[in-house]
């Protein structure tokens, strides 16, 4: 079993225990790790739900002295809502880094085309490409290659592009939404995910320096149709 297919179908029910599953966490210690952090999460949002409720029955004394003194329940809802916000923001930071294990590994599926070359793609070619995911090209980018490639079943166009600093890849992701950047570094490749409107752009290359190179072109030269 592959990473990206284990953390797919455990990310959807970190429940499961299929053998396969089950054989692919024990052998592989980087999903095994992945693993836990989604079974930590689930154990926090269920602690946070576990609040007993109230008996239906109460004597006057007890519904009066509860009824002028609400700072019991204040404290309760407001201990709910930060532990379902810690557990919020740690799902979403197990999610993305399940993400960025796909984009690497598709990344290195193709390493040997993102080599430092005057070879350039013609810029029809490129908006074509770009089309597909409804996206556009606003500047003009030294492109060396154009394919179309999916990423979780959706269209991605993916370029590799010449920066003075080496070559990189962007995938350009249509149903994936950032309000910020993010950054990781993963087998022996750097990768960004930067923000444009409601989509993103994976920026992958071998250095921080081409990266960010990657990162500023991506700033200035994609936009999606509305």
């Amino acid at each position: 079993m592959e990473h990206a297919e284990f953390r797919r179908l455990f990310g959807a029910n970190p429940k499961r225990t299929e053998p396969e599953v089950l054989a692919h966490r024990t052998g592989c210690a980087e999903c095994a790790r992945y693993a836990a952090d989604l079974e930590r999460v689930d154990q926090m949002i269920a602690g946070a739900l576990e609040v007993p409720a109230p008996s239906n029955y109460r004597k006057p004394w007890e519904i009066e002295a509860e009824r002028r003194s609400p700072l019991r329940w204040y404290a309760l809802a407001a201990s709910v809502l930060v532990a379902l916000t810690i557990a919020g923001g740690t799902w979403l930071q197990v999610r993305r880094d399940a993400l960025f294990v796909e984009l690497v590994d598709h990344a290195n599926g193709e390493i040997d085309r993102m080599v430092t070359t005057d070879k350039r793609t013609s810029e029809d070619k490129v908006r074509t490409t770009l089309a597909k995911a409804g996206a556009r090209l606003t500047h003009m980018l030294p492109v060396s290659t154009a394919r179309t490639c999916k990423v979780r079943g959706v269209v991605a166009p993916h370029l590799f592009v010449q920066t003075p600093d080496g070559p990189v890849q962007l995938l350009l992701l249509t149903d994936h939404h950032f309000y910020v950047t993010h950054s990781t570094e993963k087998k022996g490749l750097h990768a960004e995910l930067v923000p444009v409107g409601n989509h993103s752009v994976a920026v992958i290359g071998a250095s921080d320096a081409a990266v960010a190179q990657g990162v500023s072109m991506v700033n200035q030269s994609f936009d999606w149709s509305p």
